[in-house]
């Protein structure tokens, strides 16, 4: 695994905020951002599960 690879490649989907930060943000989109549990130790980015990140790490 390289320093910014994903955990799961075979997961990689819509769903991690690294795909998602491509599209129009929404509430429902906002509602990953609150209240967070992990960051992405790729892109920094700090969700509210660990399922929406590809490197999540406990905050």
């Amino acid at each position: 695994m390289t320093e910014f690879s994903c955990e799961n490649p075979e997961e990689h989907c819509d769903l991690h905020v690294c795909q998602l930060s491509a599209k129009e943000r929404s509430a429902e989109l906002d509602k990953l951002f609150e209240n967070p549990t992990h960051v992405c130790l790729n892109c920094g980015a700090k969700v509210n599960s660990p399922a929406n990140v590809c490197r999540p790490r406990e905050i």
